[in-house]
């Protein structure tokens, strides 16, 4: 059994089912009844309305589960209005056995827009007063219309479709994926459905919790139905090159690894941090992975940093304390972080070149390369084995030479591939953060627009430092820093409009033990 959910391809998933069948009769039948029950259950209380329910369905499997919770919502008593833009599915296919054992409960099914407007203004008269010139909006879609199934950009009447969903719907449940979003990148193929809440089924899939995946789903949920995924390698045949054979990749927002704190201890006993940034006018950069820093715990943090920076640095937090030069630094065996503000001159050149020597690289656990250190190490490749990097999708374009549109286009495969060639902990930040190691790969769901603010990386970074200090492992805190950063400044956009690094840093010593 899987320690965490598991995260498995879109392919992957369709193998996983297949073996599934094998076992169970032959038939992959079942797996969508139980689709449908579970994802009817998931949102029952949003289902029960007087107003009609449309379900927007394709032909594939996707649609079966449609047609098979349409059936189901019929059964109840909810008014029920099935779409169908790309006509019905093909004899034989479990969705054809849902689509008829929908119109055996006395369902319809609607081929037009014009066709569903007529049908659903009909209804809309039995519950109160419609207005013929009225906008259509319909209260509940459920979109079954792609799903995971989406192999190739949608075509010019697809896009119709789902742009027909996002202007005419109140509420948008997504059936696995929402339609039109690539379930392995998470990018939309052009367009995708904007859903209120997606339940995906079997495995998480890697395009619900990156890139554009996390706006798009809403609040996730996964049904595994009972397969068994460790059956089948969690890896993507377009990264396996890139992936350890053994790895795994995993969702887990719950994963934290807080150190606690009691007995008889001080504060020798919680670690050193030693960032090494802040030169010229990017003071913020260092005051900010050093506050945040010594909020996660860390027992000292020193700062070296432009002498101009030091009244600021002690305003801010008069608990920082200050290193004299780099060889200081590195004889003190702290956890370190280099390179926010540090900048790109000959002064940081020596000591980014005194950092990477070999000399001072061959111990476990020594910190974070950030910001101006990773475009360095972009220049003067090496293995940075017992570092994390935590780059952003064009400092990750520069580390693997390729442009920031191939790192977005597909984040994972990015991931692993920093993995690959640096052999360190690669923390890739943006919309669904990813962790890629040597054990695999964990993504990171939560977040939130509002902390595209100045510093989040840097807050991060300093975070990353202090866990690794406490006594983590380098992988143990990436994830818990990730998981932690992300689900505090989710917590403080419920109540302003935008989350500064400045946020986060205080809202660090407030979280319980």
């Amino acid at each position: 059994m899987a320690t965490y959910p598991a995260v498995l391809s879109a392919k992957t998933v369709r193998e996983a089912e297949q073996l599934w069948a094998l076992t169970h009769g032959g038939s992959t039948w079942p797996l969508m009844v139980s689709a449908a029950t579970s994802f009817v259950h998931r949102y029952q209380a949003a289902f029960n309305i007087r107003q009609p329910i449309l379900v927007v369905a394709g032909q594939g499997n996707n649609g079966g589960d449609g047609y098979y919770i349409a059936k189901l919502l019929q059964q109840a008593g909810k008014p029920v209005l099935v779409f169908a833009p790309f006509g019905l599915p093909k004899q034989g296919l479990d969705a054809a056995q849902a689509m008829h054992e929908y119109l055996a409960e006395g369902g319809k099914i609607y081929a037009t827009q014009a066709e569903l407007t007529q049908a659903f203004v009909g209804l809309q008269t039995l519950s109160y007063q419609f207005s013929p010139t009225a906008k259509i909006t319909y209260p509940v879609v459920i979109d079954a219309l792609l799903g995971s199934g989406l192999a190739r950009p949608l075509s010019q009447a697809g896009i119709d479709i789902i742009n027909f969903i996002n202007s005419n719907a109140q509420q948008v449940y997504a059936v696995d994926v929402p339609s039109g979003l690539d379930a392995d990148t998470g990018q939309p193929m052009p367009v995708c459905v904007k859903a209120t809440a997606t339940h995906s089924f079997i495995a998480y899939k890697p395009g619900l919790l990156t890139a554009n995946g996390p706006a798009n789903c809403g609040e996730l949920s996964l049904d595994s139905l009972g397969v068994e995924t460790d059956v089948v390698l969690a890896t993507d045949d377009k990264a396996s090159s890139a992936a350890p054979k053994t790895s795994r990749w995993q969702y887990d927002p719950s994963f934290t690894r807080l150190p606690c704190r009691f007995g008889n201890t001080h504060k020798s006993c919680h670690g050193n941090v030693s960032v090494i940034a802040g030169i010229g006018n990017m003071a913020g950069a260092a005051i900010i992975a050093s506050r945040a820093a010594l909020h996660a715990g860390a027992g000292r943090v020193y700062l070296q940093c432009d002498p101009s920076h030091f009244a600021a640095s002690l305003a801010q937090s008069p608990e920082i304390m200050f290193a004299d030069n780099i060889h200081s630094v590195l004889a003190s065996k702290a956890v370190l972080v280099v390179g926010p503000g540090l900048g790109r001159s000959e002064h940081a050149r020596r000591v980014m070149t005194s950092i990477l020597d070999p000399m001072h690289c061959n111990r476990q656990g020594l910190g974070v390369l950030d910001a101006d250190a990773l475009r360095y190490l972009a220049k003067h490749q090496q293995t940075v084995a017992n570092w994390v990097i935590t780059p952003h999708e064009a400092e990750a374009a520069d580390l693997l030479g390729i442009s920031a549109a191939e790192v977005t286009a597909n984040r994972l495969v990015a991931a692993l591939a920093l993995y690959e060639k640096y052999q360190a902990v690669v923390v890739l930040k943006g919309a669904g953060t990813i962790v890629a190691h040597q054990a695999g790969v964990n993504f990171c769901h939560a977040g939130t627009p509002a902390m595209a603010t100045p510093g989040m990386g840097d807050c991060l970074a300093g975070m990353i430092a202090a866990l690794i200090a406490q006594g983590l492992s380098a992988v143990d805190a990436a994830i818990t820093a990730v998981n932690w950063h992300a689900s505090v400044g989710y917590q403080l956009a419920q109540t302003q409009r935008v989350v500064l690094a400045s946020d986060i840093c205080q809202q660090l010593k407030l979280t319980p033990l």
